[in-house]
């Protein structure tokens, strides 16, 4: 069976990990589904390690407005050639260009939207962005499905006014066997940067947007250190080195020594179990945190904001505060330092065998193929239906 991807960009993400991780499964798996990939926008850092690795891969040369008739055009020819038997849309951008290229190319291939954004409050959001939502509650209705990483961004979304008919719920699924304890890499870690064994670090991975709050984990985690945990706290990800006015001014606060920045990190899974604890401070927008999963196979207690579904992907391995809330966020940090390294260490046991026994990659591939030949086989039902002459009887 024929799948054809459609995503707005390949750059480091939530959705675009997850394609990624889908993908390789499928091959792994050496599975009758033929994946491909037709990014909007030319390929960014994981585009090109797919690429490399194999995977068909293209894009419609997107750069701005004035290039978009011209990309549009592109998908509609990439349709016609591939001639997919499903084609599902990753992400906004890709979700409203699907639909227009299927229409140019007058395909009868099913759509799937696959929308990776919780929505706490669209005022939050960008113009352009709410005004991308409000067209996609339009249009919600011609997809034959709509994939959400979370429950809680579908309810999100049906309230919107996206068709609830076409909802499904597929979470985030992680290879275990790529992210997984490793009980060296902390000494490793502790030996290049110069911290003390007994010195725990706190680490956030994620990009420097007023999404994640990385400024309230900071503030949270100096009050945690007043109240006497010995913390290092460790920020990574794209634009950490070149911190907003807010979160400069924490970070200035913080003894010399005791707070590591990086830009983003290409192999999280050697850093992972170097971490003792990871925290995920989001004030909004998170549908399935991919940093929660893979942190938990890794193995790793986390904290985290009750934002999107981390209530449901932490159970009781972890500890959930409020969004924008330091005071409660040092709290947790503070319990977590209190425990001894055996507890942590049951705790982030129980966390993998968690991500293991509800999200696994194998598993979340699975439910991805039973949807793609749900879709594909009602459409080529309701085509017989519509190509049988009036008067006419047919089984289905």
């Amino acid at each position: 069976m024929r799948i054809l991807h459609v995503i707005t960009a390949l750059n480091v993400g939530g959705a675009e990990a997850m394609l990624a991780r889908l993908i390789e499964e499928e091959r792994a798996q050496r599975s009758k589904f033929d994946s491909s990939i037709l990014s909007l926008m030319p390929p960014g850092i994981l585009g090109g390690k797919m690429g490399a690795a194999g995977v068909p891969l293209d894009h419609c040369s997107l750069n701005g407005p004035l290039s978009l008739p011209r990309a549009i055009a592109r998908l509609a020819r990439q349709i016609r050639a591939r001639k997919p038997h499903v084609i599902v849309a990753w992400m906004y951008h890709a979700q409203l260009a699907a639909l227009a290229g299927a229409a140019i190319a007058r395909t009868k291939a099913p759509i799937v939207w696959n929308v990776r954004h919780s929505l706490h409050d669209l005022s939050r959001e960008r113009r352009a962005t709410r005004a991308i939502v409000r067209a996609g509650a339009l249009l919600s209705r011609i997809p034959r499905a709509i994939i959400y990483n979370s429950g809680v961004a579908a309810r999100q979304y049906e309230a919107l006014g996206y068709t609830p008919t076409r909802t499904t719920v597929i979470p985030n699924g992680f290879d275990c066997k790529r992210f997984r304890p490793d009980e060296q890499a902390r000494s490793r870690l502790g030996g290049k940067m110069g911290i003390s064994p007994t010195t725990l670090i706190v680490g956030m991975v994620a990009r420097n947007h007023p999404m994640k709050d990385p400024a309230m984990l900071a503030r949270a985690v100096l009050r945690a250190r007043a109240q006497g945990a010995d913390i290092h706290l460790l920020l990574v990800g794209s634009g950490m080195t070149t911190p907003s006015d807010d979160l400069a001014r924490v970070l200035g606060e913080f003894p010399r020594g005791h707070v590591t920045v990086r830009e983003h990190e290409p192999e999280l899974a050697q850093l992972l179990p170097a971490i003792d604890i990871v925290a995920l401070s989001s004030a909004w927008g998170e549908g399935f945190p991919n940093i929660l999963g893979e942190a938990m196979a890794s193995g790793v207690p986390c904290v985290a904001t009750d934002v999107g579904d981390s209530r449901l992907v932490l159970g009781d391995t972890g500890i959930i505060v409020p969004p924008g809330d330091s005071q409660l966020m040092a709290e947790a940090l503070g319990r977590m330092a209190g425990m001894t390294a055996g507890d942590r260490r049951a705790l982030g046991i129980a966390a993998r065998e968690r991500i293991e026994a509800h999200f696994s990659i194998r598993q979340v591939t699975s439910r991805y193929h039973q949807l793609f030949e749900q879709v594909a086989g009602r459409a080529t039902r309701l085509r017989r239906m519509s190509e049988t002459p009036t008067g006419a009887s047919l089984s289905v």
